[in-house]
């Protein structure tokens, strides 16, 4: 024979035929249920890694950066940076260091030394590095002519000498009512290096 003679309706099969036919669809349709939120968290952290990778990237490439450049740069919120952050420090791939009101991020190696940490963070403020411009230009510059030649109120330029000379990246001389200011020759090569950057 070529093929089926009658044609039968779902209703005339048996009940257990019936039965075991909505009983498969309905273990279809509840497996579907159970795995859309296993995808969806797949999904999530794939979206998750995506992001990792490219913070890791950014800190890579801009050594010293803080949570805020890389949200704007990278365009990810500040809370999903911070996140990142984190758990890239916890994972020991990223080291964050404080810098007076910023965190600062670097790689988790020995890429860089402590001297050359401190520095970075200390040249990525503006008007710490023409400090440290003008002290390599003219050693033994004093506060005052610092002050007049970056157009600073004394007490900016003082502040941030001192933060400077806590982390040894500069010393001073005191002669007669004078004190001048020269590098720290033990970091002024780590300085040059990075000033160039």
């Amino acid at each position: 024979m070529s093929g089926a003679d009658v044609t039968y309706s779902f209703w005339e099969f048996p009940l257990s035929f019936k039965i075991a036919y909505i009983v498969g669809y309905l273990i279809a349709f509840i497996s579907f249920f159970k795995l859309v939120p296993i995808v969806l968290g797949q999904i999530k952290n794939i979206n998750k890694y995506k992001k990792r990778r490219k913070i890791i990237n950014y800190v890579l490439n801009t050594p010293g950066c803080t949570p805020s450049e890389i949200s704007k740069d990278l365009n990810i919120s500040r809370g999903s940076v911070r996140y990142q952050l984190k758990t890239l420090k916890d994972e020991e791939k990223l080291t964050l260091m404080s810098g007076g009101k910023f965190t600062r991020a670097f790689q988790n190696s020995n890429a860089f030394t402590n001297n050359e940490k401190t520095i970075i963070l200390h040249l990525k403020g503006g008007t710490r590095k023409r400090i440290l411009l003008n002290i390599l230009e003219n050693p033994g510059i004093t506060n005052q002519e610092i002050s007049e030649k970056l157009s600073l109120d004394k007490s900016t330029t003082h502040w941030h000498i001192k933060r400077l000379r806590e982390d040894n990246i500069i010393y001073y001389e005191a002669e007669w009512k004078f004190t001048k200011y020269f590098i720290n020759p033990a970091v002024e090569t780590d300085i040059l290096k990075w000033l160039k950057t």
